[in-house]
């Protein structure tokens, strides 16, 4: 456009969106880490996330990437008084966000932190792949099964909707999942014994390359967003064998009772 119309148009183009430069999502969940913004805000699902010692300060960002667009996560890392969240934790004294300024970031550095924050949405895939979870020392080895990696989420549904959530599954969302090659497996189990999430699902793919594939597509996004929308907040995280499975060697039956 001319700089003419520019003016007529107040100085900005129509429609006009500030737009950060891409940046990347990896570098961004580290210095989300580095410039310590973990301890003040939590991630669910993320290692780090256990690490904030501020329980209330600083909103929680789990899911964070669906709800707003990235230039206001830029104006909130620039400007904490922009928006001042009225909650416990979050307001000063002096009425001022309590949220630090960060005069050392780097251009490269805010883009990339954006670029993080952006990928926190309901599906929360684009970073799934940098939470890989660590295989405890002493197990008992898990039965053979063909899927080599495993995305799983834990979450309860949200009240009211398991019919709903069921209804669609069965009749829309399991076949779309199926659609992308290399996923063998969706299975989900009921774990009522412990304080937290009751519902862990599991996806497991053939190998790394099959999941990759599933974590970067861009359409993934619509259809995790379908699935979590009857889930409250939840992390994701890659495991490299059976999240859950019977350990046989530490399992009997009743003598005589018919066998499963």
């Amino acid at each position: 456009m001319t700089m003419d119309a520019l003016h007529r148009t107040g100085g900005v183009p129509p429609g006009w969106r500030l737009t950060p430069p891409p940046g990347d999502v990896e570098n961004g969940r580290r210095l989300f880490v580095d410039f310590g913004c973990s301890s003040c805000h939590a991630v669910k699902g993320e290692p780090f996330a256990a690490k904030a010692g501020a329980q209330g300060v600083g909103p929680e960002l789990t899911g964070m990437g669906s709800h707003h667009p990235p230039e206001y996560f830029v104006e909130s890392i620039l400007n904490p008084d922009a928006v001042v969240v009225d909650g416990p934790g979050y307001v000063g004294p002096d009425g001022r966000s309590v949220m630090p300024a960060y005069p050392e970031m780097e251009l490269g550095q805010l883009a990339d932190l954006v670029a993080y924050l952006q990928s926190l949405t309901a599906g929360g895939m684009q970073h799934v792949l940098a939470s890989v979870a660590s295989t405890p020392a002493e197990v008992p080895a898990p039965p053979p099964v063909e899927a080599s990696c495993f995305i799983v989420q834990a979450y309860d549904v949200n009240p009211g909707d398991l019919h709903a959530f069921e209804t669609w599954f069965k009749d829309e969302g399991a076949a779309r999942f199926f659609a992308y090659d290399g996923l063998l497996s969706i299975e989900t189990w009921v774990d009522v014994a412990h304080d937290g999430p009751s519902m862990v699902t599991a996806f497991g793919f053939r190998d790394d390359a099959a999941l990759a594939r599933f974590v970067d597509d861009p359409a993934l996004d619509q259809l995790a967003r379908a699935f979590d929308a009857f889930a409250g907040p939840h992390g994701h995280q890659v495991v490299r064998q059976p999240p859950i499975y019977r350990a046989a060697t530490l399992s009997a039956d009743r003598p005589g009772a018919p066998a499963r």
